[in-house]
């Protein structure tokens, strides 16, 4: 039996969406400001400053970051600063921003990285990272495209962890963004049009031996044909960017069931754009130190869920209406 889900009144509705409202617009704020903390610390290569916040006392300062008060006083510009004192009352004091104040002390703690001169082990993350840039130093960018183009295919390579590894190299220069993002995309369309083509061509009696090597089964399709018969062509955009695993054998079913070849090129351009924007933008924005961008992830996460509630509460708000 089917959950039925009461229409909400709107009197009670108004005030649940303002709330939200207002909720999204301080998580966005919070977002906007952890990721420039994040994104400077990641400019200046320190992971520990992109710890500070504004709510930090001089004195934690002092026992966390090793930051004595004369360089305290030279970052702030004031003699007049006491161990229970915030960033954000210096700030309010000096009339300078929190961000500002922040930058300051994350400069200063790139200094004292720099001039320690200390040599950390590499982890296998970077070792990995290493290996993965020799590859494309040596080769170029063919080596991503033919990394992106089997795994569209079905092929197990990791396809994405290696879009956001890129990422992370177009971030620091190593690569330039534009040029292995459109590359990117460009693998991964091609893919999903090949395997397409190979579905439009075979004889659907033979699909499922023909499509074997990616996955394709009698219960994949199954499952596949009820995702098409409730979502329409938006399975396509679902499953080159969320589901993107089984993206072949959508493929290869959207090519057997005479989807024409402009539909089906429009919604996997939109969804590999969006698959490129989960994996090469979290590894652009965010990095490989997850630990290091936590607090900007936790209020982005918040934020998504604030605004999937929005939408949700309106469209069942109108659905039952």
């Amino acid at each position: 039996m089917a959950l039925s889900i009461p229409r909400i009144r709107l009197i009670y509705l108004i005030p649940i969406l303002i709330a939200l409202s207002l909720a999204e617009l301080y998580l966005a704020n919070k977002s906007w400001r952890t990721f420039q903390v994040l994104n400077n610390a990641r400019e200046l290569g320190v992971s520990e400053g992109a710890l500070l916040r504004a709510y930090m006392t001089v004195g934690e300062l002092q026992s966390q970051f090793q930051l004595d008060s004369k360089t305290l006083e030279l970052i702030f510009g004031s003699k007049e600063i006491a161990p229970s004192d915030t960033i954000k009352v210096i700030a309010l004091r000096e009339s300078r921003s929190e961000l500002e104040l922040i930058a300051a002390i994350q400069g200063q703690l790139a200094n004292i990285s720099s001039s320690a001169g200390s040599i950390a082990e590499q982890s296998l993350l970077t070792k990995l990272s290493d290996y993965l840039f020799d590859l494309m130093s040596q080769y170029g960018l063919i080596i991503l495209v033919l990394v992106v183009f089997l795994g569209s295919l079905g092929a197990p390579v990791p396809a994405g962890p290696m879009a956001a590894m890129t990422g992370v190299f177009a971030f620091s220069g190593g690569l330039s963004a534009l040029p292995t993002a459109l590359a990117i995309l460009f693998g991964s369309v091609a893919g999903d049009m090949l395997i397409y083509s190979i579905g439009r061509r075979t004889d659907p009696a033979r699909l499922v031996k023909v499509g074997r090597w990616v996955g394709y089964t009698e219960a994949n399709r199954a499952r596949l044909e009820r995702l098409f018969q409730r979502f329409g062509n938006l399975t396509l955009l679902l499953t080159r960017s969320l589901v993107a695993h089984i993206s072949a054998v959508a493929s290869l079913l959207a090519g057997s069931s005479g989807i024409s070849v402009t539909r089906f090129l429009i919604y996997t351009c939109c969804g590999r754009a969006l698959w490129l924007l989960i994996y090469f933008g979290a590894g652009y924005l965010v990095g490989s130190d997850f630990t290091m961008a936590s607090s900007f992830l936790s209020y982005l996460s918040l934020l998504l869920i604030a605004l999937a509630a929005t939408i949700s509460l309106i469209y069942f708000y109108f659905k039952k209406a």
